[in-house]
């Protein structure tokens, strides 16, 4: 299984400074939660997405809807 980090509208330098990773980088299964809390406490929307082979970290400064 792996897990990567998935900003909402595509890669943004704006939310890629701000947290320290980038668009659909991959990170260890075993972070995910204290990664999800790090951007939590930045102050942007964070998802989790789970499927059989893969854990999505969404990543929205909105509510996760069109634009």
């Amino acid at each position: 299984m792996k897990a990567s980090i998935f900003f909402f509208h595509g890669a943004n330098c704006k939310h890629e400074e701000l947290t320290g990773y980038k668009h659909n980088q991959e990170v260890p299964v075993e972070d995910i939660f204290n990664i999800v809390a790090f951007i939590f406490g930045t102050g942007l929307n964070v998802m989790l997405y789970h499927s059989d082979e893969n854990i999505i970290i969404m990543v929205d400064d909105k509510r996760f809807q069109q634009r």
